[in-house]
């Protein structure tokens, strides 16, 4: 017995069998050959930043640090964020008894180092952090903040904006 197609049933079991490939590569939606996105990124004094970035968990706490190596190869900055490893919103402008919420910006440009801070407890800076997924998998939020360096008349501010995290575990 010999079966013969015709050019319909071709095109319709070539249709079929891309279809079908294609959702084999499909888990919960997410094309596993597609990029991981994995990083911060953020817009500081209204310049665009972004980089890969690692966290820790520790104590109940969710540490995320990225570190940015200028072209120079010299010069250095470091954003650093504490808060609790729980999905939620937490404010760095408002004391909340026994719970510190910090984001830190340090540079070290020509030699001199700078951190500018924004810290709920010492009520320095403000801002917030929002942890929206804090999965198996997957640690997404964003931020923004002013964080300040120094004092009274001396002190200097950087203003982060547009943050975003997402950080593959």
């Amino acid at each position: 017995m010999q079966l013969t197609f015709t050019s319909s049933a071709r095109l319709l079991a070539l249709v079929s069998l891309v279809v079908l490939g294609a959702c084999d590569k499909r888990k919960n939606g997410v094309d596993p050959s597609a990029p991981i996105l994995s990083g911060m990124s953020w817009a500081v004094d209204g310049q665009p930043v972004s980089n890969s970035s690692g966290y820790t968990i520790s104590n109940g706490m969710l540490m995320l640090t990225s570190v940015v190596k200028a072209s120079n190869g010299t010069d250095v900055s470091t954003l650093t964020i504490n808060v609790p490893a729980a999905t939620g919103t937490y404010d760095l402008g408002v004391a909340v008894p026994g719970k510190s919420y910090t984001a830190t910006y340090q540079t070290y440009i020509n030699g001199v180092s700078t951190t500018y801070t924004a810290n709920n407890i010492t009520r320095t800076g403000s801002g917030s952090v929002t942890v929206s997924t804090l999965g198996v998998e997957d640690i997404i939020g964003s931020f923004e903040f002013t964080g300040v360096a120094g004092s009274g008349t001396t002190a200097t501010s950087k203003t982060l904006t547009a943050g975003k995290f997402s950080i593959r575990r």
